[in-house]
């Protein structure tokens, strides 16, 4: 098959009748065991290896790769299926002991990535955009989204728009200067609802930034956690700033939450898929809604930034009473899921009157998209 060139001509040069594992149970990964299959019926697949799951995928055990450290001496080769983990998946199975590994290179993975990974219809989610720019930013996102590719021209496009970088206390971070600021009316908001605070930084940026502010309300369950000990100073001599130490949810209850021990900025709800394999623990944290917390304190908000690790349609619906009455600014993170890359611009829309809706991007791959919404009025 010429469309499988490059591929077919990487499994050829696997020994005859040797035993094989595949690092990987995605759509490449299906696509390579099938390739196998076809082309090469004299060799054994012993199973899948997966870091964050144990399972059965087409009739072959799924295993971590932890379970199979006394099965290494039975691999010939082992196949990495994950092009841009391939250098760290190679080290991994390397040093367990296997002998050969193949890595998927560019042309395999495109070869079978135009095969088994299709672009959806996303002309709705265009079609909440008015300005062109922000059309082709989004189609620009959503190939490399949708097709896997490390798409240069999101490099391109950070380092032409975003020249001046801040650095981050606690986690080290690097943030472009216009993250959760570009597009918004920055002097008519006094109010900010802060969802998803983390160590702060932004939450004091937002009084730096925004002339008016009066107050922000950074909610932040693991703020203990995250705090960094000169942003942490600062915010307690800070009045105008106020910490709460709960999550955002469509309704008040306690949940599950996945805390990150090392990468912190990963924590977030148990239910909510992460790709994730880093140490954590579970705990369990208070939610509340917008809508509830709004009342009960009797403000009105002019401003709400959402990060809060794709969670965003559960707090958005929770606050979405607040949002269509008190008609604030947003800033609302879409780049957890492909899911919310696409639900969230479509939700709001649907739920917003007269909305002007922007596009922002903040890093040199697909991390770090922002949806903002402004008011007619406003803009």
């Amino acid at each position: 098959m010429n469309c499988f060139k490059n591929t077919l001509e990487l499994i050829k040069g696997i020994k005859n009748g040797a035993n094989v594992c595949i690092y990987g149970s995605n759509n490449i990964a299906v696509k390579m065991f099938e390739l196998i299959k076809e082309y090469r019926k004299d060799i054994n697949i012993l199973f899948f290896l997966d870091s964050n799951k144990s399972a059965q995928m087409l009739n072959i055990p799924v295993y971590k790769p932890t379970e199979v450290f006394d099965r290494v001496d039975e691999i010939d080769t082992a196949i990495v299926t994950s092009y841009t983990s391939r250098y760290y998946l190679e080290l991994l199975l390397e040093s367990m002991g296997v002998k050969n590994v193949i890595k998927i290179d560019k042309k395999s993975f495109d070869e079978i990535s135009a095969s088994v990974l299709k672009m959806p219809d996303s002309q709705k989610v265009l079609d909440v955009f008015d300005f062109e720019e922000d059309k082709k930013l989004y189609s620009l996102l959503a190939e490399c989204r949708f097709k896997n590719h490390d798409n240069e021209n999101i490099g391109k496009y950070f380092r032409e728009n975003h020249s001046e970088i801040i650095r981050g206390y606690g986690s080290g971070n690097s943030y472009s200067i216009k993250h959760y600021f570009e597009h918004i009316n920055q002097k008519v908001i006094k109010t900010v609802v802060d969802a998803g605070a983390y160590d702060g930084l932004f939450s004091l940026m937002f009084l730096k930034k925004f002339p008016n502010c009066k107050k922000v309300y950074s909610f932040e369950p693991c703020y203990e956690s995250f705090k960094a000990p000169v942003l942490e100073d600062i915010i307690k001599r800070e009045s105008r700033i106020e910490i709460i130490s709960k999550g955002l949810w469509d309704k008040q209850t306690e949940i599950e939450f996945r805390e990150e021990l090392e990468a912190k900025i990963g924590s977030g709800i148990v239910s909510v898929k992460t790709d994730f394999n880093r140490p954590q623990r579970i705990i369990t944290i208070k939610t509340d809604t917008i809508d509830n917390f709004a009342a009960n304190r009797d403000i009105k908000i002019d401003f709400i930034k959402m990060d809060v690790e794709n969670s965003e349609i559960n707090a958005l619906k929770g606050g979405l009473k607040t949002i269509v009455a008190q008609r604030p600014q947003l800033a609302v993170s879409i780049y957890h899921s492909n899911e919310q890359f696409l639900d969230i611009p479509v939700f709001l829309a649907k739920s917003l009157k007269d909305y002007i809706f922007r596009l922002g991007h903040y890093s040199e791959n697909k991390l770090e998209t922002v949806l903002y919404a402004i008011p007619s009025e406003l803009y």
